[in-house]
């Protein structure tokens, strides 16, 4: 686990389990980064995909939260448990600690895939997509 500061507290940041982290990896693979960033999947994923919908960013979100914890006299206290309950109500309607928790979570667990080139390795082993019928050279 991890420390991470959102507004002046301190949490802590759990990994998620491969087969969770799995997951949420080709969620943002394939339905959040292609949105943010369009130019570097285009030409690699199929044209009329769905970007992500309600509940599918509620089970990566779930997930994300449910590896974070607050800090009660010093013990790491859960923040969130699947499918949908909060264990600390506090957080429920703050969205700025939601999301950083959820960007954190994100971030240190899929890191180290990113790091060692498991971007790239997918990438690279995924076909081109076929040009759309309305393209011309």
């Amino acid at each position: 686990s991890t420390d991470a500061e959102i507004n002046g507290t301190t949490y802590q940041i759990g990994r998620m389990t491969a087969r969770d982290g799995s997951w949420v990896l080709m969620q943002v693979l394939t339905k959040i980064l292609p949105v943010v960033l369009p130019n570097a999947f285009s030409s690699r994923l199929p044209e009329g995909r769905v970007s992500i919908v309600e509940d599918e960013f509620s089970a990566v979100q779930g997930i994300c939260l449910s590896v974070c914890r607050y800090y009660h006299n010093g013990a790491p206290m859960p923040i969130f448990t699947r499918p949908n309950k909060w264990l600390a109500p506090e957080y429920e309607y703050d969205l700025t600690v939601v999301m950083g928790l959820t960007v954190k979570a994100i971030v240190f667990s899929l890191s180290d895939f990113f790091a060692d080139g498991g971007l790239n390795g997918l990438l690279n082993s995924l076909p081109q997509a076929p040009p759309s019928p309305d393209s011309q050279p």
